[in-house]
């Protein structure tokens, strides 16, 4: 296939990935069940990154360690289908860029899609083709690229993984002792030795924030520390800012199985009650509820908020199923009441 041969990785080759990944690359899929869907992974490489001949770079490869601490979205274009799937690149070039303005080091170090729709388990020859034509490329960084293939729903769990190497006609596929999936591992270091925070690349990043009305104000900087110890309980939620304003978008899933949406916009200072609080719920009926006012931009109150609603969503859901079916409409047809 395109002269290429799959061949397993080195024993000692190690690529590191952070929980919130796998978190984030099950989800994507659990909430796109018909569409392919995938992401560019991005962190940081331990080693040596380019080398000139071929043989150099297998030496390299076995000693390599790949940091994987996230992965930039989609983006708003990306064009998706239940047996295609290409990502907005405009759009993930650009906060590619932000990200490297704040951490030169960091590198584009691969990406992931999923065949869940068609649980195909293999990499396509246009997969293999497109990975190959990007680590050849001038352009790219250094001498490999990572690629994971999400097969079903259960996500990354299930996942298959690969390494390609300039100028190699064969791609490597990783087995269970390269990857470690782990939040500490020993990391990229930041100026004075600690890890190196990397905010979500598909934002303007968490919260180094530094936004008048609530950074610059008591109430504001206890508030934000209150919410983020929140916010650490659960893996699926994160701070954003857009346009000045702070946000806690993501998902929370509800009674072990529930996935529900929740977005929760702050005021715009720590005085004021211009919030907007959104959660959706997702069923065989979407329910989708909205708050403006005093607690709208709560997030301790939309944690609470998110029970009452999932309920509510889970008793629509039951009645759609058990309700009778009526008479007969016009036109011969049949079916439940409105």
């Amino acid at each position: 296939m395109f002269g290429t041969a799959r061949k397993k990785c080195p024993a000692t080759l190690r690529v590191f990935v952070r929980p919130r990944v796998t978190h984030r690359f099950t989800q994507e899929i659990l909430s796109h069940p018909t569409v392919e869907v995938g992401g560019k992974y991005v962190g940081f490489i331990r080693g040596t990154k380019r080398s000139e001949r071929l043989d150099e770079r297998h030496e390299a490869m076995e000693r390599l360690e790949l940091h994987v601490v996230d992965y930039i979205d989609d983006g708003p274009r990306a064009d998706r289908t239940p047996t295609f799937h290409r990502g907005d690149t405009e759009f993930q070039i650009q906060e590619f860029r932000r990200l490297e303005k704040r951490y030169p080091e960091i590198e584009h170090l691969g990406s992931w899609h999923s065949h869940h729709p068609n649980q195909l388990r293999n990499l396509s020859s246009g997969d293999i083709e497109g990975y190959r034509d990007t680590v050849n490329a001038q352009g790219h960084n250094h001498d490999f690229f990572f690629a994971s293939l999400g097969t079903d729903s259960r996500g990354f769990a299930s996942a298959r993984h690969f390494l390609f190497v300039r100028g190699d006609r064969h791609y490597y596929e990783l087995a269970g002792e390269n990857l470690i999936v782990a939040e500490g591992p020993p990391g990229p270091t930041g100026p004075a030795g600690g890890a190196v925070a990397v905010p979500d690349p598909a934002t303007q990043g968490p919260v180094q924030l530094s936004v008048p009305g609530w950074t610059d104000s008591p109430q504001g900087q206890e508030r934000l520390a209150r919410d983020r110890d929140l916010i650490a309980k659960y893996s699926g939620l994160r701070h954003v800012v857009r346009s000045d304003r702070i946000a806690v978008t993501g998902q929370v899933v509800w009674a072990g199985r529930v996935p529900v949406t929740l977005h929760v916009l702050y005021p715009s200072s720590a005085h004021t009650t211009d919030g907007l609080l959104k959660v959706t719920v997702a069923g065989s009926q979407t329910l989708e509820v909205s708050l403006t006012g005093d607690r709208s931009g709560d997030l301790a109150f939309a944690l609470k908020a998110v029970e009452s609603i999932a309920q509510c969503a889970a008793d629509i859901d039951h009645q759609t199923l058990h309700r009778s079916p009526g008479p007969p409409g016009r036109g011969g047809q049949s079916g439940p009441r409105p």
